[in-house]
């Protein structure tokens, strides 16, 4: 136990730096645990797959050539059927029509033979169990295919070829029925044969039933008119009328095989979508099989990298108490160490040091130096605490501050009972002279209520002057922003050499401020080291005098 103490107190020692090392050698040790974990897991996955993945891009392969085989047979179907509706064919074009089209099934029935030995080798029963069957069906479905196509060309050979098709029989009909009105010299009859005749040719070239149905009414009206023309006896009546019966007989005959021909047509459709299905079906097959092997593969993965996650989010969360608890002892002190520098320090100048630079010293053409001393606080010193004396002090210079701040100026320093400001730096503003005649006149409103409060009798002398100064920080302790140059004496010079309880102005003031403020004029005063002056007194805002705002520049 005392041996843990001293180890935990030890660690408690440990200065941030020390603790930022070690947090990263443990997080580069948790990277390094689970990039292992997730590089060992990924090589098994790699090596459980690659053989799946290989027979599947085979598998997809032989489909494809079987897809590809099995368009060609379409192919050679569709321009078939895009054909005989002309019938035109001979025996030997019907026969190179059968003979592509069983090739193309051949190919077909050969690829999905070797498919099913590739599938023979594979390891896992149940994909195996499910694709062989699938194969045999697709198979027996190719075949059906086949041999409905023959049977189509085969009901095409009797539609008409090499003229003994039913269509030559049509026309001989037609003939003979033509020739057996002429020689009854019945050429009234010729019309309606020729009518027969175009609507029999625009079905056969369009396939539409009302044209057939159209020779139907006009071979009625032929059988009627012969049934009662005169122009015929018995015998070349019945023989007339035995050719259109013939002639309508073998109409009916093209009508049905041409159902039959469009029923198989449409078949076909249904046949090779339902073969297109089954190539789908075994990709799909083997797609959720290199799925499966995928899957279980990378859940065993999943584990690992879990578990390995687990314990890194576990010791990452130790490690990032001890961080959160070095930020926020860090981001304290920071913050403390900021306010700090900017209390004593002006933004600007605060943020060039941390900057690092070595040298600041900045000209500034023009500005506004205040002085003010509280007069009579030497007497009340000698008869005062030196706690309460510290503590007058503090409540007023307190408010001063706070002007300061309203006013947008820069307190410089404060020296025993005497106050410094200045308006138009660190940051230069345009109208830096108002906010500092603005501010004088504050701190007597300050003084003055200071004194009906508290019973005290003092009174506070302020002097202004504005003009050129360097303003900057010299040394390597105890920084201090202070001002330099001949402004900066005339101002104290303006003050020590005021009257109690007045602001009294340089003339480079006054003629900044005289069109917004009441003076009175002092005249010339001898000033130490300056000889003679023109000085003022400031006494108040004029009352037609807008409100200034602060701007800076």
């Amino acid at each position: 136990m005392k041996r843990w103490k001293r180890l935990t107190g030890a660690g408690r020692k440990l200065s941030i730096t020390t603790k930022f090392a070690l947090a990263f050698i443990a997080l580069l040790l948790l990277i390094g645990i689970v990039s292992m974990t997730g590089f060992v897991s990924l090589r098994q996955m790699r090596n459980e797959t690659e053989a799946v993945l290989l027979t599947s891009i085979e598998v997809q392969r032989r489909g494809f050539e079987m897809d590809a085989a099995l368009r060609n047979a379409r192919r050679v179907e569709i321009d078939f059927f895009l054909r005989w509706p002309s019938i035109n064919f001979s025996s030997t074009n019907l026969n190179e029509f059968r003979e592509k089209h069983r090739q193309e099934i051949d190919k077909v029935i050969d690829i999905s033979s070797q498919l099913q030995e590739l599938l023979a080798q594979v390891e896992g029963g149940i994909f195996k169990r499910q694709s062989n069957p699938d194969l045999v069906e697709y198979v027996e479905i190719v075949e059906q295919y086949s041999r409905s196509f023959q049977e189509t060309v085969g009901l095409v050979s009797n539609l008409g070829i090499d003229n003994v098709g039913v269509l030559e029989q049509l026309e001989q009909n037609l003939t003979l029925l033509r020739n057996r009105l002429e020689l009854a010299e019945a050429q009234e009859f010729l019309g309606l044969v020729n009518e027969m005749q175009s609507y029999e040719k625009e079905y056969l070239s369009t396939r539409e039933p009302a044209r057939m149905e159209l020779l139907t009414k006009t071979a009625q009206q032929l059988r009627e008119q012969i049934n009662t023309s005169a122009k015929f006896n018995e015998t070349e009546r019945r023989q007339a009328l035995r050719y259109l019966d013939a002639y309508q007989s073998v109409a009916k005959d093209i009508v049905r095989l041409d159902k039959e021909i469009q029923d198989k047509i449409r078949n076909f459709d249904q046949q090779a979508q339902a073969l297109a299905d089954k190539l789908i079906d075994l990709a799909d097959a083997e797609a959720d099989r290199a799925r499966r092997t995928i899957n279980d593969t990378s859940e065993t993965a999943t584990v690992l990298l879990v578990a390995a996650v687990l314990v890194a989010l576990i010791a990452a969360v130790i490690i990032a108490r001890q961080f959160a608890s070095a930020l926020t002892t860090l981001d304290r002190e920071t913050a403390k160490s900021e306010h700090l520098l900017l209390n004593v320090l002006p933004a600007p100048i605060a943020h060039r040091l941390k900057r690092e630079e070595r040298t600041i010293a900045d000209h500034f053409n023009e500005v506004t130096v205040l002085f003010a001393d509280i007069v009579g606080f030497t007497e009340l010193a000698s008869h005062t605490s030196p706690i309460e004396l510290v503590e007058i002090l503090n409540v007023i210079f307190s408010e001063f501050d706070q002007l300061v701040e309203e006013h947008h100026l820069e307190k410089i320093k404060t020296i025993g009972d005497a106050y410094m400001v200045v308006g138009g730096l660190p940051m230069p503003m345009l109208n830096h002279t108002e906010a500092i005649a603005d501010m004088a006149l504050d701190m007597q409103r300050v003084i003055e209520q200071f004194c009906q409060e508290t019973g005290k009798s003092f009174t506070i002398r302020i002097g202004i002057h504005t003009g050129p100064v360097i303003a900057g920080i010299i040394g390597i302790k105890k920084f201090i922003y202070d001002l330099w140059g001949d402004t900066v004496n005339i101002a104290s010079r303006m003050e020590s050499h005021g009257l109690p309880g007045s602001i009294q102005v340089t003339e480079d003031t006054y003629k900044r401020l005289k069109h917004r403020y009441h003076f009175e004029d002092r005249g010339l005063i001898q000033v130490k080291g300056k000889g003679q002056m023109n000085c003022y007194l400031l006494t108040g805002r004029k009352q037609n005098s807008p409100t200034i705002e602060y701007i800076e520049l």
